[in-house]
């Protein structure tokens, strides 16, 4: 047995299962397709559900990965041990009903044994309690010896997962040796200990489980095998743990010479090194796949991941940002397998960057609200850190539970871990609520998925009218073989009709479906909504407006034409910006959503700051200058390697097969692409930017219009400056911004006068205000309610009676029409007996339903009940008088 490089036994595996017939494929991405109970992938066989389940026609029916894996149930025991991680790769081969137990044993033990030449003594077997198939084939066929078999009951040895495809499994063991065992005389295959550790797990689907304990066998069965590649590498390279491995630990190394750390020489310091290393490798994968840190779903635990890696960081005395530095060691480790990392090394670059910036800020916030409720428990007497409070430091500043415990241990407080789990448990459900309310799809699974004709053929690129047959008809309930309007012959809503062939496009890639009728004879329906199901049905969502459809009919199905070259001018604009953006802003910039109708065009893009209205006119000035210069736009079906050699963009976390569309402006702009586009860049028209904003942390959203949008966008604005126009007299529009600039410089100068009014207004009321007013123990009360007087006039009014009166204490109420204010001021010697402004707003106020507060020498207060005023005002010398010190 010869030590061999992870990257080496990957290509040895996939080039083995070749040789026998399989399609190498490669890693399907992290987030999966079509999928809603899977967060990531988190199996090889994961995203080949629809194969397996036979839901879809796999592009061969022996099929070979290594699959890129995220696990997160056990996050918080990263680090904590050796064993465990998040991200791994899975080696896998699969046979979707082809061949079965005969050929896979054999081949596992001869990849293992022939190929890898790991010693036959070293492996032992188990299967299941019952499967005396397996068990021969492994004893009689490929020849281990009784004393390397084991049987085990359901539990290690029957995959299953609630209804479906179900069956026994066999699991390859190698044998580490004794030194890594417990040292009981019981110790054998089984044991929880180190010595036998399984490496290869062969999956035999041959019943379909009810759910409920009833088993049929399948006709024809499927195989799924897993092996994990990071605990091959282990067995071939002699260590004790995938931290060891050549791959993971060159990251390993880098976080030592980063640190100043050394692994092995401090358990703590260890546990950090461990955390760095696994998730910085997580991080880089998955946003590699277009994942990016959220609050919520996968993004949350992209998110946990990075801040996690990043407080182990400063654990280890790293006082800088640093992530972005293992990133290059992680990309270099792993392209041989995965070359789109080095593909996009600057963008994943920017986003772990950001976020470690990020959370450098949110860290430091957080602690300040940490040790304040710390110091208010303690305070109270009290040694416990409410749950609800610990997760809303969590959920709002992204603050770890672990740290809140270990910094609360510190001081000598715990945390009440089962709130805090209450309301993470009330979070999810939250957000799984809202992720099963969006999922509206089911239905054409549901209702199509038992079809057995051929897939929908679309034509759509090449025509927009042609000759069909409906395939299959639905009321959205249930199959129906013929639908007819009602006796009154109003429209039928909601009938679905399936076609053998189309030339509607189906709503896909952000781009929505046609619109059109489908006639046949006196038949008529009105198409609104077309989607494409799982098994490649083309579902029209119709209004039958007069006659009866039925199942064989030959119909014409006609596009809207207007509509559909309105969709194609918004679209192609789309690529045009896509690659003006990434000129203007950067390398960094990629498609992280996009929607196109017949109106407008939404656009969003990574990108970390606003977008300044000098680089949003660069971009609709080099959009527009591509437009004008009647680019063709010329679209090829070409194998994926050549596209790329091509400088074609490909869509983040989108799996491809071997052969792509690619649609090319010009040679300006490359991408794949299975929308509908213009033949030439002039058709597009003009191109006008509407708005930018912010979608998410990182996201970015342009909105835009072409063709006719943008002279719809013309006759809005000029009836807009029209109207403002005659609104202003101005002549005409040339003459409105002029005629503005001068109503604003009066309106201006007429302030200045008001203002000036004002103030003389409160001088003359202030001389009035002393006539009247009373005396507590020497201290001079001047009150007063005054309408049509604003909150700054009060307070110049106060200001004024200060200076004039140093024994005075002022309360003014004021209205100016909108609200009701209170002003109080205290002068220079009334404060030295004691009276603030700030305590006797407070009270006053209370009297007509206000509250406020402020300084010891002035301060205001809103007054929601005006009937109460009189009340409040009158009580004022009292409440002085309880105040006076003397």
């Amino acid at each position: 047995m010869q030590w061999t490089g992870l990257n080496e036994l990957r290509e040895k595996y996939l080039h083995y299962f070749e040789t026998q017939g399989h399609l190498r494929l490669g890693s399907f991405p992290l987030v999966p397709k079509d999928d809603p109970s899977l967060l990531l992938i988190n199996s090889g066989m994961a995203p080949m559900k629809k194969w397996f389940l036979g839901q879809e026609e796999p592009p061969r029916h022996r099929v070979t990965t290594c699959q890129k894996c995220i696990r997160t149930p056990d996050i918080e025991r990263v680090g904590i041990t050796a064993r465990h991680g998040t991200f791994f790769e899975m080696l896998g081969n699969f046979s979707f009903q082809d061949y079965f137990k005969e050929e896979v044993i054999p081949w596992a033990w001869e990849f293992l044994t022939g190929e890898l030449q790991i010693p036959a003594d070293k492996l032992y077997i188990s299967v299941y309690l019952d499967d005396d198939e397996a068990y021969d084939i492994w004893t009689r066929k490929v020849g281990i010896p009784e004393d390397h078999m084991v049987r085990f009951g359901k539990e290690d040895n029957f995959w299953e997962h609630g209804s479906g495809p179900c069956g026994p499994c066999s699991e390859i063991y190698y044998d580490r040796g004794p030194e890594h065992g417990c040292g009981k005389p019981t110790c054998k295959v089984g044991c929880d200990c180190d010595r036998y550790m399984e490496i290869w797990n062969l999956v035999f689907s041959q019943f379909d489980s009810d759910g409920k304990g009833h088993y049929e066998r399948l006709p024809r069965p499927n195989i799924d095998t897993g092996m994990g590649l990071e605990r091959l590498a282990c067995v071939m390279q002699d260590v004790g743990n995938l931290f060891e491995v050549d791959t993971v630990a060159s990251v390993l190394h880098h976080v030592e010479r980063i640190s100043g750390k050394y692994y092995g020489d401090n358990e703590k310091d260890d546990i950090s090194i461990r955390v760095i290393t696994d998730h910085i490798r997580s991080t880089v994968f998955m946003v590699s796949d277009g994942i990016l840190p959220s609050n919520e779903g996968r993004g949350y635990v992209l998110r946990r991941l990075l801040r996690r890696a990043a407080r182990h960081g400063r654990m280890l005395g790293i006082d800088h940002p640093f992530l972005t530095e293992l990133v290059d060691t992680v990309i270099a480790s792993s392209e041989a397998g995965y070359p789109e990392l080095r593909e996009h090394e600057s963008y994943i670059k920017k986003v772990v960057g950001t976020e470690e910036e990020r959370f450098g800020r949110t860290i430091d916030a957080g602690l300040n609200i940490l040790n304040a409720m710390i110091d208010e428990r303690k305070a109270a007497g009290e040694t416990i850190l409410p749950g609800a409070d610990v997760f809303k430091l969590n959920d709002t500043f992204g603050f770890p539970l672990d740290l809140t415990k270990e910094i609360a241990a510190e001081a000598g407080l715990t945390v009440d871990e089962d709130a805090f789990h209450a309301e993470m448990t009330k979070q999810r459900e939250r957000a799984r609520a809202e992720r099963l309310a969006k999922d509206i799809s089911g239905w054409s699974a549901d209702l199509f998925g038992e079809l057995t004709a051929e897939a929908t053929q679309f034509d759509g690129y090449e025509t927009l009218r042609e000759t069909a047959t409906v395939v299959a008809l639905s009321d959205g309930e249930e199959l129906a073989d013929a639908i007819a309007t009602d006796a009154a012959n109003e429209a039928k809503e909601g009938v679905l009709v399936v076609l053998d062939r189309t030339p509607f496009y189906a709503e896909m890639g952000g781009q929505v479906a046609d619109h059109g009728y489908i006639t046949c004879g006196e038949a008529k329906l009105k198409v609104t909504q077309v989607k494409k199901t799982p098994k490649g049905y083309f579902v029209h969502t119709c209004a039958l407006l007069d006659g009866t459809i039925k199942v064989g009919d030959e119909v014409v199905a006609a596009v809207d034409e207007g509509r559909r070259m309105a969709i194609c001018r918004n679209h192609t604009a789309t690529h045009l910006m896509q690659k003006a953006l990434r000129e203007v802003l950067g390398e960094h910039v990629h498609q992280a959503g996009s929607y196109q109708d017949d109106k407008i065009t939404h656009f969003d893009f990574t990108h970390f700051s606003a977008v300044t209205a000098e680089e949003l006119a660069e971009v609709e000035r080099k959009v527009n200058e591509k437009i004008f210069a009647s680019l063709p736009v010329d679209v090829k079906n070409l194998p994926i390697e050549e596209a790329k050699k091509m400088g074609a963009m490909a869509l983040f976390g989108e799996k491809y097969g071997s052969i792509v569309r690619v649609v090319d402006a010009g040679g300006w702009s490359t991408e794949f692409c299975g929308g509908t586009h213009v033949h030439n860049t002039a058709q597009i028209g003009c191109f006008k930017i509407l708005s930018e904003s912010s979608v998410a942390a990182g996201i970015r959203r342009i909105e835009a219009t072409t063709g006719y949008g943008v002279l719809r966008l013309l006759d809005e604005r000029t009836d807009t400056l029209t109207r403002t126009a005659a609104v202003l007299k101005a002549n005409n529009l040339k003459d409105a911004p002029a005629r503005a600039e001068a109503m604003a410089a009066e309106l201006k100068e007429t302030g200045k006068q008001l203002d000036t009014l004002k103030a003389e207004m409160a001088a003359a009321k202030v001389d009035g205000l002393f006539e009247n007013a009373a005396d507590v123990n020497g201290v001079r009360i001047i009150s007063a309610y005054l309408t049509g007087t604003g909150s700054d006039t009060l307070r110049e009014m106060i200001d004024k009676i200060r200076d004039k009166a140093p024994n005075a204490v002022t309360v003014l109420v004021g209205s100016d029409g909108a609200k009701t204010t209170m002003a109080v001021g205290v002068s220079r010697n009334a404060q030295a007996r004691g009276l603030k402004a700030g305590v006797l707003v407070k009270k006053i106020a209370t009297i007509a339903g206000g509250n406020g507060g402020g300084k010891p020498d002035f301060a205001m207060a809103g007054i929601r009940d005006t009937s109460k005023i009189d009340e409040a005002l009158n009580a004022v010398p009292e409440i002085i008088r309880a105040e006076l010190k003397d």
